[in-house]
Formats: structure tokens, sequence, C-alpha cells
């Protein structure tokens, strides 16, 4: 039986079958305002649906216990929130943030996992800032940035998101601890990673 990750609960299930589809969009402009006689018409019922744009993959692999196993992190994505999602309010009611999603892929049966914690906050001129990790929160991602921290012999606070994400991206080695996370009154298996090696 599949496993659901909590996030799941809170985004579109279609964004989290492959991240690739989320960080690419090969449609343009004329693609978007394509006239009716390029598409083939099925009567009343409306436009006929060309299957070659079908999406070739099927379901992701079922999530498996990784706990105390060593795994290399071949790819890390940061996906930023869509434009039209909604902003939240911070507890001190001072600023507003969206939340990104924040992907581990890990070379074992093509497992992933999701740490959250990482967002952006609303500008003056409405955009985007920067992504980022509370220091020291207990957040998930804030700590496997803590984990990344101690590799080094740091702080926190003394590694840059750009040292940190860098060295996601360098494909390291590490090892993963299970722990089961609660979320809106539901019990997940997590595979986070506890140490990094090498």
């Amino acid at each position: 039986m599949e496993e659901k990750n909590e996030f799941e609960e809170k985004y579109n299930k279609d964004e989290f079958d492959d991240a690739d589809d989320m960080v690419s969009d090969d449609s343009t402009e004329q693609d978007k305002n394509i006239s009716q006689e390029e598409l083939i018409s099925s009567g009343d019922s409306g436009l006929e649906y060309d299957i070659n744009k079908a999406p070739k993959r099927t379901k992701g692999p079922d999530k498996i216990d990784l706990d105390d196993k060593e795994v290399v992190i071949p790819e890390m994505k940061v996906i930023l929130p869509k434009p039209e999602s909604e902003w939240e309010t911070t507890k001190n009611k001072k600023f507003k943030y969206k939340s990104c999603q924040f992907i581990l892929f890990y070379d074992n049966d093509g497992q992933r996992e999701y740490y959250s914690g990482m967002k952006v906050f609303q500008r003056n001129d409405g955009k985007y800032s920067d992504p980022v990790i509370q220091n020291n929160a207990d957040t998930q991602a804030s700590k496997l940035k803590k984990v990344y921290a101690d590799y080094k012999g740091k702080k926190s606070e003394e590694v840059s998101m750009y040292e940190f994400l860098s060295f996601l991206k360098s494909k390291p080695k590490a090892l993963i601890k299970k722990e089961i996370v609660e979320y809106e009154k539901k019990k997940y298996n997590k595979n986070f990673v506890c140490k990094f090696l090498g």
C-alpha cells in the first residue's frame, strides 16, 4: 500500500508526482493561444484531448523505510510557491510568507523526502524574498541545516543559504533516521537525514 506524504494533504497531488514538471514549462504563449482550428473538434462535447500530450510516467515509487541506511543525495530541489497561492501571516503578525517545497532525492529506489520550514517572505514591492530557513528552529528544514552545521563544525547562523544548498547539490552521502511526524491528525513515516558522511 502506498504511503502518502503529508504534503499531499496541503498541495495538489499532481505537483508531487514529478518535481521536474514544477520547474519546467515547455509551453509558450503561442501554445496557450492556439486556435481551435489547430485542435481536433469532437462535436458538442468540446475539443478532443491530444493523447500525445498525456504524461508518460506512472505513479512514483512506494515509500520504504530507510532507517539507519546510508544514501547518496543525487539531487535537491527548492520549488517556489505559485504566485496565486495565499500569503500566510507570522505569529507576531508583522510579516507575510509562503512555504516552499524543499525536496531531497535519495539514491535508494527512487526515494525522496520533503522537508518543511523553508519560506519566502513578502517584500515591500509584493515580490518574493530569497528562500530562507530559520536558524535553530524546530522545523524539518532548520534541523537539516543544523545537521550540516554540525558536520562542518559551525553554528547554524554561520552557514549561509548558498553554502548549505550548494552542499546539498554536491551529491553528499548521508545517514537516514526514520521519524514519525503528525500532520493534521495523521501520522507519517519520514526518512530524514540525521548525519552527513565522508
